[in-house]
Parts: C-alpha cells; structure tokens; sequence
C-alpha cells in the first residue's frame, strides 16, 4: 500500500496564452455579422400576416428585428404598390449615379490610353467640357465659384478613373 503524499497538483489551468488564443479564435470563427436582405415577396407576405398584431407580437412571430417591421410597416404602402419583380430587394439599389454619362467617359478613357496618350484628370474634364457642357453647367451651378468647381470636378474625375 503506497502511501498519500501530503503534496497535492494543482488542477492544469491554461496560460494566458491559450485562453488569449481561443478568445481571437472565437473571434475570428463567429465572422461578420451580415446584413439580412428580404426580398419585396416576404415583406409583403410579413406585413399580410402581422396586420392587427402588436410590434413586439409581430416581431417576435417572424423573427425580424422590430425597427426593421417598424420601417416596413410604415412604407407599407410603398412596397405594396410596387409593379417590378418580386424578387427585388429593395426600389433603388446601388449607389446614385454622379456623372451620367461614365460608360462614354470610360470609352473615351480607353480609346486616350490605345492612342498612347497621358490621360489625366484635366484631359477628362475637357471631354466633358466638349461633349456635355449642359450637364458642367448644371454641375458649376452647385457650388462655390468656379474655381471651386473645377477642383470638384477633376476630383471627381480622378475617383472615376
């Protein structure tokens, strides 16, 4: 019979290493929490099914965040009176367009560099000052002075390209 020694292990503790290491792993595998995008379809068959419910009720019976049916139900009559697919996700997607005229912009971008000529924002700007003064006008008219509206404008040129 072996005796008891009066020493006793302590219990195997992780280091601060290890636990510092499942914390940034936990971190990592949990991922970005991604927007949810619901089609015109189910916002329509969501607001059919909570009418008359209240917006906790309605929230909690559909498992959608109570300001996004809050949102809902107050464009309601929006995305009822919506004609196009109903697979859409929502009326405007994507960013406003800023110069409307980018696809011959980016023909005249292409055909500069194929003749080997420097494109530069200043070469840009005097294609739009030839071909849509109309649309410079408009542009010029929002802003300081002129001086102003020329720098505005090749910045803008420059974030195109």
């Amino acid at each position: 019979m072996v005796a008891a020694s009066g020493i006793e292990e302590p219990p195997n503790e992780p280091s601060a290493s290890v636990v510092t290491l499942q914390a940034i792993s936990a971190q990592i595998s949990a991922g970005k929490q991604h927007r949810k995008h619901c089609s015109m379809k189910k916002k329509r068959a969501v607001l059919r099914a909570t009418e008359g419910m209240s917006e906790r009720e309605a929230a909690r019976t559909q498992g959608i965040p109570r300001w996004t049916l809050n949102d809902w139900r107050k464009s309601a009559d929006d995305i009822f009176d919506y004609k196009g697919s109903e697979k859409t996700l929502s009326r405007a997607p994507g960013r406003r367009e800023l110069a409307p005229f980018g696809i011959e912009l980016i023909a005249f971008m292409k055909d500069t560099r194929r003749d080997s000529e420097v494109l530069t924002a200043k070469t840009m700007a005097s294609f739009v000052r030839d071909v849509y003064p109309d649309w410079l006008e408009s542009y010029i008219q929002g802003k300081k002075d002129t001086a102003t509206a020329y720098e505005s404008l090749l910045r803008l040129l420059r974030r195109f390209a």
